[in-house]
């Protein structure tokens, strides 16, 4: 094994909640809001039980080959060189996840508070930070997650309490003002998008203890970011109307500007974006190890710290060549990224636990012969 660091259930289980709220605390209203109409908001609820779902199907994938990665539960099932190909796939993957949320978090940044900031100062300061966590170890990742968590969920309670005064449930009327391929997509999305985008989670676990309840963590877990994504997208809803929510591409963003209690309690803008922020930096983080951590299985290397630097100085350049507007990315990046995930974070794991399944009844019928 290149990592040495240990998790305990508890931090893999906050890590899990940060991926899956990650930079969809900030774009995911919009985005949900754009594939599924008027019904986002309970697309979004029906999607926390498929999440829940979806990562129980990732925590049986990691079952079948106990302290294997992802990347060695790849080989295993599928054989070296076909096993090796899938792997190039996923790390290109994660590596192109961490450089795409960093620049999100460049352009929101230098579009909403730092606009005469160069993007690239941005994104470096974020990659230096990033550096540091992965140079020093998992464990510190998953120690620093316990201690940030409280402030990302306090906040986003903040905000939507504050917000309660100002909500319309006419905003969310008609209910069936959608077509059923609205609500396919807008089901694909609500569940791959955040709890999909957590199969780099499967690269911590052979590092994780091994404790009897981990499953029911994990699940719980990914339910639990999936259930905050789903009050987001409605409170947006109730506060702002479908057509704000499709265009506002901040939308957490734009619902925190519009807190106002007693002309006293406003302007905290900037600490809402904060709790943003502090989830997209663990979730990119994940992503950057994810790839260190894949490249060092994959090449064979005893140790993986030597790959920080030039993994780091690769991703910071990635940020600044993924996407050359915001715009790209919401009018290009985003609709094909879906299908992006539906093939790595679906389709994939379902196929390779099937292909595990006939292989171990094969071997058994041999057996029995």
């Amino acid at each position: 094994m290149p990592e040495h660091g240990r998790l305990g259930i508890r931090q893999l289980t906050i890590l899990t909640i940060m991926i899956v709220m990650g930079d969809m605390m900030m774009i995911y209203p919009s985005v949900i809001a754009s594939f599924s109409g008027q019904n986002a908001w309970l697309n979004a609820f029906i999607g926390i039980p498929l999440g829940m779902g979806l990562m129980y199907l990732y925590v049986k994938l990691a079952d079948t080959y106990p302290g294997e990665n992802l990347f060695g539960i790849f080989k295993k099932i599928l054989g070296f060189w076909p096993g090796t190909l899938l792997s190039l796939i996923y790390l290109m993957y994660f590596i192109f996840g961490s450089s795409t949320q960093a620049r999100v978090v460049g352009d929101f940044m230098t579009s909403e508070i730092f606009m005469f900031t160069p993007i690239r100062v941005v994104l470096l300061i974020f990659y230096i930070v990033i550096g540091w966590g992965i140079y020093n170890g998992l464990e510190t990742i998953g120690r620093s997650s316990e201690i940030l968590l409280p402030i990302v969920t306090v906040f986003m309670f903040v905000l939507v309490i504050c917000l309660l005064p100002q909500t319309d449930l006419d905003q969310l009327r008609p209910f069936t003002d959608t077509n059923m391929q609205q609500i396919s997509k807008g089901l694909m999305v609500s569940f791959i998008y955040p709890v999909g985008e957590a199969i780099p989670i499967l690269m911590l676990l052979p590092y994780s203890s091994q404790q009897a309840h981990r499953t029911r963590d994990l699940v719980i877990g990914a339910g639990f970011g999936n259930f905050l994504m789903a009050v987001l997208v409605t409170i947006s809803l109730l506060v702002m109307g479908l057509f704000l929510t499709q265009h506002s591409i901040f939308g957490s963003f734009v619902l925190a500007q519009k807190i106002n209690i007693a002309n006293f309690f406003q302007r905290i803008e900037v600490l809402m974006a904060s709790s943003w922020l502090i989830s997209t930096y663990f979730k990119s983080t994940i992503y950057l190890y994810a790839f260190i951590v894949g490249t060092a299985e994959l090449f064979g290397f005893k140790a993986s710290r030597f790959l920080v630097l030039p993994s780091v100085l690769s991703a910071f350049a990635l940020s600044n060549i993924v996407s050359p507007t915001l715009s790209f990315i919401v009018t290009l990046a985003i609709p094909y990224w879906l299908e992006w995930d539906i093939t790595l974070c679906l389709i994939f794991p379902v196929m390779l636990l099937i292909i595990h399944q006939i292989k171990s009844k094969m071997k058994l019928k041999k057996g029995m012969a």
